[in-house]
């Protein structure tokens, strides 16, 4: 926007009416203020570009500076999505959140309209969402808000201003220190590392050049280098830039003790953040996550009321190689964390990325469950990049690798049992410029349509409610609502019966054999397991109802399954019965045309529970799902030993 308390009043008018469509659809949504390296004028998204003023900072010297990569000027070469990232330790990025989160700690001389620009920024900050807050409230569709998208220390936190540490950040393309970044923004030209991709780590540095030739300063007229004004760097006698408080972003100075970024600078502001929008709805929930990678704060659970931890996860590896071939996956939060070598850091096929995968999300429930406590947990990102394997998929249409990949990346969601929010879906996707976002394409849509057309097209269904044969119980009539109050509902009401895979509404689809899963919304008791078999079409959870109220005569409410006609329906418009359930105890009733499979489990059997929903095996062994045929076992096999002794060899030289 504009300027401090100017706000898009218009494009608020355009959220809202899209907000008001959602709940016709059975959705729910939380508020992302979204922002990566600080703003798109750093190179990411964001901020608007007055907060560069306010600290002092000239936006059109980014560039000859190095303070920034930015977008528009991006090279055109190969892993120029990898460029962006590496913001986070450039002078725009690092300066706005440090100032932002530690301004009263770090730069107590930088103020603004009589505030300290921390104080300043923060207020700012959280009187504009307050303000989306108010518009919004009343609205169905809103669950909440969350803080700030992957937040970030900045410069605070850093022992060694003289490099960067590679095992945690990405260094790629020209990566200047902490140190050359403060002098190259100030004029000073500075021979520059410059990082090209190798392995086994992501990058390595290849050479140095030669930046800032000009001379010129990324700092406003009358503005000087807040880091040089703190006292934090100098030139020496040979006019060389030389740091002079090397502990200066690790220390507290009124303690003289190594400061703690996420309990004396991000928890505060999430604790702020929070207050402000539960006073406009003390309803809605807040969401939060930690530094992307980094462990959660130490929270107070007294302190923990309304919030929702939301850390992010990824393969990234195959994030930022681009590449996934089914065969090889890694543990890179081992490896970064040093909790595992590369060879422990190795998996193999379908079952060792599900491994791979399964224990990385494990690790953040389990370290978020030890540290933020017992609160809501919801993966607020996760996905994969379906411009892999140089887009090959785009022009030959098989999906088989990233449905693969995908499944894995579920699977490891649903059998950690943790809510997640996958990333993303883009109606503006198309297969040359991805997102249309510094070279990312995650979208499961695309307007193109974006696998094999099917042979034969569907015929739309007409509205019918139909009981599956097999149902142990079968009511007088099952109601719809004219309204939906879950996505059971919606089916009816706006979609008619999806009960083909070549539906109009796949169309522009990728992936979707794995982003379209069954899952159980609504449980009576406890999750003990929940988990989607892609390739065998089963879906397995198991309860524990301990501590559910016995009343005679009175049945519990029955747990509510998602079961998608799109895997368990009919292609081609035959209405053949597939689904095949068995469960422990109790009673079930499937709804092919709600899609909808209703349990009620029996009390009486005991605590522990069990339903498992499959498919013929006619239908079984024609699901061109994701199996790799028994002539390729042995080639991964062999394939495996061979990277195993590979990469052996290389550590080891």
């Amino acid at each position: 926007h504009k300027g401090p308390g100017i706000y898009d009043e218009e494009f608020i008018d355009y959220l809202i009416q899209i907000l008001k469509l959602a709940p016709k659809y059975g959705i729910k949504c939380f508020i992302d203020p979204h922002q990566d390296t600080w703003s798109r004028f750093s190179g990411g998204s964001g901020a608007p570009a007055w907060t560069f003023e306010v600290a002092g900072l000239d936006i059109q010297k980014f560039k000859v500076t190095g303070a920034a990569h930015l977008h528009q000027y991006a090279e055109n070469n190969i892993g120029s999505h990898m460029f962006w990232p590496t913001n986070y330790t450039k002078l725009a990025s690092g300066t706005m959140f440090s100032l932002f989160f530690g301004g009263e700690i770090f730069a107590p001389k930088c103020t603004y309209e009589g505030k300290n620009i921390q104080n300043y920024l923060q207020d700012k900050f959280i009187d504009c969402f307050k303000h989306l807050a108010k518009r919004l409230n009343g609205l169905e569709a809103v669950a909440g808000f969350e803080v700030i998208n992957e937040p970030h220390p900045g410069y605070i936190g850093i022992s060694n201003l003289n490099a960067f540490d590679p095992s945690v950040n990405l260094l790629y393309g020209t990566c200047p220190s902490a140190l050359q970044s403060f002098a190259l923004g100030d004029g000073i030209s500075q021979d520059v590392g410059l990082w090209k991709k190798s392995w086994p780590w992501p990058t390595r540095k290849t050479g140095t050049i030669l930046m800032n030739k000009e001379g010129v300063s990324c700092w406003l007229n009358g503005k000087k280098c807040i880091w040089r004004e703190h006292g934090v760097w100098d030139l020496d006698t040979n006019g060389n830039p030389k740091i002079l408080k090397p502990d200066y972003f690790t220390t507290d100075p009124k303690t003289g003790k190594p400061l703690k970024f996420n309990e004396q600078c991000y928890l505060p502001f999430v604790y702020k953040f929070r207050d402000a929008i539960c006073s406009v709805n003390d309803k809605w929930l807040v969401f939060f996550e930690p530094v992307p990678n980094e462990e959660p704060p130490m929270m107070n659970p007294k302190k923990a009321k309304s919030l929702v931890y939301s850390p992010h996860w990824y393969d990234l590896k195959a994030l930022f190689s681009k590449s996934f071939d089914g065969i090889i996956t890694h543990d890179v939060q081992g490896l970064s964390k040093g909790t595992k070598n590369l060879i422990e850091a190795t998996y193999f096929g379908q079952s060792g990325a599900k491994k791979n995968y399964r224990g990385q999300v494990g690790n953040i429930v389990n370290l978020g469950l030890k540290k933020v406590g017992i609160t809501p947990c919801l993966i607020g990102e996760c996905g994969i990049p379906m411009d892999i394997n140089e887009k090959k998929a785009f022009e030959t249409g098989d999906y088989a690798l990233h449905t693969y990949f995908l499944d894995a990346v579920l699977n490891a969601m649903e059998v950690n049992l943790v809510n997640f929010t996958l990333w993303n879906y883009n109606p503006t996707n198309d297969n040359q410029w991805g997102d249309h976002w510094n070279g990312e394409d995650f979208s499961i849509y695309s307007p193109k349509p974006s696998r094999r057309k099917p042979k034969n097209k569907m015929v739309p269904s007409q509205l019918q409610t139909e009981i599956h044969p097999d149902s142990p119980s079968k009511p007088n009539k099952l109601e719809t609502p004219t309204t939906p109050t879950t996505p059971f509902d919606l089916t009816p009401v706006v979609f008619q019966l999806e009960g083909s895979r070549a539906h109009h509404h796949h169309i522009g689809g990728r992936a979707l054999d794995a982003v379209i899963r069954p899952y159980a919304a609504k449980i009576q008791g406890v999750p003990c397991h929940m988990e989607f078999d892609l390739q065998n079409l089963e879906f397995v959870l198991e309860t524990d109802t301990t501590g559910v109220p016995r009343v005679e005569d009175v049945e519990p409410a029955p747990t509510e399954i998602f079961v998608p006609n799109y895997h368990y329906g009919c292609d081609d418009g035959v209405e053949d019965d597939v689904v095949v359930v068995t469960v422990s105890d109790g009673r079930w009733l499937y709804v092919k045309e709600r899609q909808t499979l209703l349990w009620w489990c029996d009390l009486t059997k005991g605590d522990k529970h069990k339903i498992r929903i499959g498919v013929t095996e006619e239908r079984r062994k024609e699901w061109s799902g994701m199996s790799f045929s028994s002539g390729k076992t042995t080639l991964l096999v062999c394939l495996g030993v061979l990277s195993v002794g590979i990469l052996i060899s290389y550590w080891l030289r």
